[in-house]
């Protein structure tokens, strides 16, 4: 029982903000609503192991990898800048924090990191974009 509690509390923190990460990067609600509860879906059958990972971390992962693949299906997917010009981990920051508005402390519970190593990632960002602040698109 304490396992269901556990991840019902786990989803009701973090499922709006993933639909918010899918929705914009797959410019279609449907489709994000449909991939993060596939990806939670999977997390609840291997909740035990993503408890060993840490959750977070472990969602995230499966969440971006989704995310990625739905995006060849998603016709209405707005331009990927920032995917396309900074590593996964930097752009997932700045969208997050940059483009969803989130503080550095949720994305870090988002992504499953500390919120140090997101400050770093927002930093990457900021010097990836030639020092000009802003998402930069999704």
């Amino acid at each position: 029982m304490a396992v269901c509690l556990c991840y019902a509390a786990f989803v009701e923190l973090h499922c709006g903000h993933y639909e918010m990460y899918a929705r914009a990067r797959l410019g279609d609600a449907g489709l994000a609503e449909w991939v993060v509860a596939l990806v939670l879906c999977r997390t609840e059958a291997d909740w035990e192991r993503a408890l060993r990972e840490g959750p977070a971390a472990f969602t995230w992962r499966a969440l971006c990898d989704a995310v990625t693949v739905a995006r060849t299906f998603a016709p209405a997917a707005p331009p990927d800048s920032l995917h396309r010009v900074m590593p996964d981990q930097t752009a997932d920051a700045a969208l997050l924090h940059d483009g969803l508005g989130l503080a550095p402390a949720v994305a870090a519970a988002l992504m499953g990191l500390d919120e140090p190593a997101v400050r770093v990632q927002l930093k990457a960002a900021y010097r990836w974009r030639g020092g000009r602040s802003g998402a930069g698109g999704a």
